[in-house]
């Protein structure tokens, strides 16, 4: 009876050493510590607002994940090199559900090498990219382009003010009031029809204020205009910037030539209403 036990707990021990410690430890991996994105603006003059929430990431070009900001990032530790993309990461259309990275944003791209347990930082000073048209920029620092009045009421309109800005030291104002609930305004600026590739499209802007912005396009086609409205958002009491994603708007052949075109809507009680845009861009491939 002594023997078998003696030989049973060899056993164990034996079937206990082969099988090691360490053989179901995950391997340790390195780190990226990404914080808080930084934007120049299109002319290289300054940063720029943003809405960055999270970045795309890549090694060697295979997708790491999608990490909201500030992160850190696991890498596997291979002992080489390893070639990093980062990719801007926006909310399409501002909404929460429908996460993209911004293709007007270059990508960062550095090179590490991970070690077990140790962080890298990478700082996030994203640029525009240099392959796209911008034939919208509107910061309303020397004028106002939303100048055409697109709901045949002359006393409806934006105008310039200082009262407060997303940046610089003015914005657009839309004043809405009991006679004037309602503001409908197109960008002087065009695009005709053959100077647009029908790539990816987006309408840039910062908001702020009480009541309703509706972000869309006017087509003209024969002489004939149709106002298509992409996107209805909330004014906010704080400066928020808002990706507007006009693609599939413009991806037809049903115009000769378009505008960017903005409505302002009183909603609430109150007597007036105020809403303030900043930094109105379209820009297309």
């Amino acid at each position: 009876m002594k023997t078998w036990h003696l030989i049973l707990v060899l056993a164990g021990v034996s079937l206990f050493s082969s099988c090691g410690l360490t053989d179901n430890e995950k391997p340790i991996p390195g780190f990226l510590e990404l914080k808080e994105p930084k934007v120049t603006k299109p002319d290289g003059n300054g940063l720029d607002t943003h809405k960055i929430t999270d970045v795309w990431v890549f090694a060697d070009g295979q997708i790491v994940g999608v990490f909201p900001l500030p992160a850190k990032v696991p890498l596997e530790v291979t002992g080489k090199e390893q070639e990093i993309t980062l990719l801007a990461g926006i909310r399409n259309n501002g909404m929460i559900d429908s996460p993209v990275f911004y293709p007007f944003y270059k990508s960062i791209l550095t090179k590490v090498t991970p070690q077990e347990g140790k962080t890298i930082q990478i700082p996030l000073d994203f640029q525009y990219a240099r392959d796209f048209k911008m034939p919208l920029n509107e910061g309303f620092e020397t004028g106002n382009v939303f100048s055409i009045d697109f709901d045949n009421k002359p006393e409806t309109k934006i105008i310039t003010t200082q009262d407060t800005y997303a940046s610089g030291s003015k914005s657009g104002l839309a004043i809405l009031e009991s006679g004037s609930t309602f503001i409908e305004v197109a960008s002087a600026s065009r695009v005709i029809n053959n100077e647009n590739a029908r790539g990816q499209s987006y309408i840039e802007l910062d908001y702020k204020g009480e009541g309703e912005i509706s972000v869309g396009i006017a087509k003209v086609r024969s002489g004939i205009i149709t106002g298509e409205y992409v996107l209805f958002v909330p004014g906010k009491e704080t400066w928020n910037k808002i990706y507007v994603d006009v693609t599939k708007v413009l991806s037809g052949t049903d115009y000769d030539e378009y505008r960017v075109i903005l409505a302002f809507r009183k909603t609430g009680f109150s007597e007036q209403s105020k809403l303030y845009i900043d930094n109105v861009r379209h820009l297309h491939f």
